[in-house]
């Protein structure tokens, strides 16, 4: 045998050994940790390795609610302070972070999952946790830290104090975090499941905004306090002072540009306060009762509900408008959602269980005395029960209209004439139950147009122009409004006035019949005249008032028809005549004959709505 053979053989035994301590070895690894991560395993700052799937997640557990407690506390210089992990939104997901961990030499081919094992006796292996940040969180949280633990520089900008704006130039350089330093040592500190401080560095921050953009800022801020904001519901007005618009403003700084901003949570605080004085929830109508009879009524409430997020939207609006140089209106209306009151039913065994007639109309624009007519008029009417076979009276059932019943002087068409006299505005009240006589499908026995026409009763409950026809003139030697109920039931009257409608509710029990309004239709028109000059003494010589304001004249007719459950129809035709009405001026004593110059002098016509 020769010297080679030895030292060849020599090599084999050597290799064959050491691969038998290999494979040795590799076989005690495998069976040690057949159902364990493999040694030095690590994830993020955690050793995980020799342990059970359960022990790894439990351990990491462990090491997630040790940050949850302690929070991860930052350094910026000498300053600190504390991020917990629920304001960045922190989550880890276990089940991967093991997966991750435990599939290093238990996955792939046997070769593969052996020389893993291997190299796992003697090689760290470290991986990050499968961490979830809310980048929207983690932002807000860094933009909090850069305030809190920065240095803040000074720029450009407004000092608003009551109604003075001021443009501050003591411009100052400062310090602020790196964003995108902070963010990624921060990245880096929750995925390694790190314990302990991480250091954030500062940067500068030098003043930007240019002397152009801030005068333009405090112009625009000057334009936004310039006068208040008026909003208006109803007859209520909220006057939103310069000093308060003033004290929403806020300094906007976005690179060299510096703009006026707005509060809006302060805005919006504002118009809470705002709905929380004009809310009224809906209150359905309330019945007493006893021994089958009405006792007792309490009108039904509309519910109202003030539009926050419009009426927001309009103040900024008018901020914006200002802001920007464009005119705006001061005065803006509050939108609202009005709400009809629950229907209710009144009772079963006396015939008064719903709704089957209603009507609105509007008085806006009323003087103070003739609204007040118009409530105290529905007071009267409202809770009156109307027997089946009875012929309603409306005079009869208002009675003594004088101051002794509550009711103010207000202007009634008398002859030629419009003077005040006590409940004038008590029209509004009957034609307004007319309508809901004629809606409830009964018959009329008496009504009688205004000798002249009047604008209040040319709309309908929205305020859309239906031309004259349908309004009904009571007073209290007559003419008369008169409806019969044929319904078989006794019906309940009920009447009420929000804002500047009045409404009347008839309750009952529906028999089927349906109500059509045909028109009103304008047969013929007539202009209002010429002028008429009464002499006076009661005036000065020369001296001209107006005493009455010119309007056409003309006829129209409605046309009613009521159709029965039977099929039958019955038809009623309201027709109306309307007086010519010319202006009329009262004149002072002339030394010599008045001449035309006269009608010159008097003053412009215009149309003033009276009642009779």
């Amino acid at each position: 045998m020769t010297f080679l053979d030895t030292h060849a053989k020599k090599a084999v035994a050597v290799v064959i050994v050491v691969g038998t301590v290999l494979a040795l070895v590799v076989a005690t690894v495998s069976i040690a940790y057949a159902g364990r991560i493999v040694p030095n395993t690590f994830v993020g700052s955690v050793q995980v390795g020799g342990l059970t799937r359960e022990a790894a997640a439990e351990r990491i557990q462990e090491r997630l609610d040790e940050l949850d407690r302690e929070g991860i506390e930052v350094r910026i210089q000498d300053r600190t302070d504390v991020i917990q992990t629920d304001a960045i939104g922190l989550e880890v997901d276990l089940a991967v972070a093991v997966d991750d961990a435990f599939a290093y030499g238990h996955s792939g081919s046997w070769w593969r999952r052996a020389t893993q094992r291997f190299a796992a006796l003697w090689q760290d292996r470290t991986l990050s946790a499968a961490v979830i940040i809310d980048e929207s969180l983690m932002a807000d949280r860094l933009d909090d830290l850069g305030l809190l633990l920065g240095i803040p520089k000074k720029d450009l900008r407004l000092h608003i104090e009551g109604a003075t704006v001021e443009l501050l130039t003591d411009t100052q350089p400062g310090k602020t975090i790196d964003r995108q330093d902070a963010r990624e040592a921060l990245l880096d500190h929750v995925t390694g499941l790190r314990t302990g401080p991480i250091t954030i560095p500062l940067k500068d921050d030098v003043p930007r905004v240019t002397m152009a953009s801030a005068l333009d800022a405090a112009d625009a801020a000057r334009r936004i306090i310039a006068v208040p904001i008026v909003l208006n519901a109803g007859t209520l007005s909220f006057s939103i002072s310069r000093t308060l618009l003033a004290s929403w403003l806020e300094n906007v700084h976005d690179g060299d540009q510096l703009t006026v901003g707005v509060d809006r949570r302060q805005v919006a605080q504002y118009v809470t306060e705002i709905a929380d004085r004009l809310n009224v929830a809906p209150v359905p109508a309330g019945v007493e009762t006893k021994d089958g009879l009405i006792t007792g009524f309490t009108p039904p409430q509309e519910g109202r509900a003030v539009q926050e997020d419009e009426t927001l939207g309009i103040v900024l609006e008018v901020i914006a408008e200002r802001a920007h140089g464009r005119s705006s209106v001061a005065v803006r209306d509050i939108p609202m959602k009005r709400t009809a009151p629950p229907e209710v039913s009144l009772g079963d065994g006396q015939g008064i269980k719903e709704l089957i007639g209603s009507a609105t109309t509007l008085f806006t624009g009323s003087p103070k005395n003739r609204i007040w007519n118009i409530t105290n008029g529905a007071k009267f009417l409202s809770g009156i029960v109307i027997k089946p076979d009875e012929v309603f009276s409306t005079v009869q059932a208002l009675g003594t209209i004088d101051n002794t019943t509550g009711y103010l002087p207000e202007l009634v068409i008398k002859g030629d004439r419009t003077i005040p006299e006590f409940g004038g505005g008590l029209c509004q009240v009957s034609t307004t139950l007319f309508r809901a006589a004629l809606d409830a499908g009964l018959p009329i026995t008496e009504r009688q147009n205004h000798s002249r026409r009047v604008s209040y009763y040319e709309k309908d409950e929205r305020g859309v122009f239906i031309g004259p026809g349908l309004d009904a003139t009571i007073y209290d030697t007559g003419p008369d409004l008169k409806f019969l109920n044929d319904t078989g039931n006794p019906i309940l009257v009920i009447s009420y006035v929000v804002g500047s409608k009045i409404t009347f509710e008839l309750y009952g029990t529906r028999d089927g019949r349906t109500s059509e309004i045909i028109g009103p239709t304008a047969l013929t028109s007539l202009d209002p005249g010429d002028p008429v000059y009464i002499e006076t003494d009661a005036l000065a010589p020369g001296q001209t008032k107006q005493v009455e304001w010119a309007i056409s004249g003309g006829s129209a007719v409605a046309t009613y028809q009521v159709t029965y459950p039977d099929g039958h129809q019955e038809v009623q035709e309201f027709r109306s005549y309307y007086r010519r009405w010319p202006d009329k001026f009262l004149v002072g004593p002339a030394p010599f004959p008045v001449s035309p110059p006269l009608e010159e002098a008097a003053v412009p016509v215009v149309d003033v709505p009276v009642e009779g």
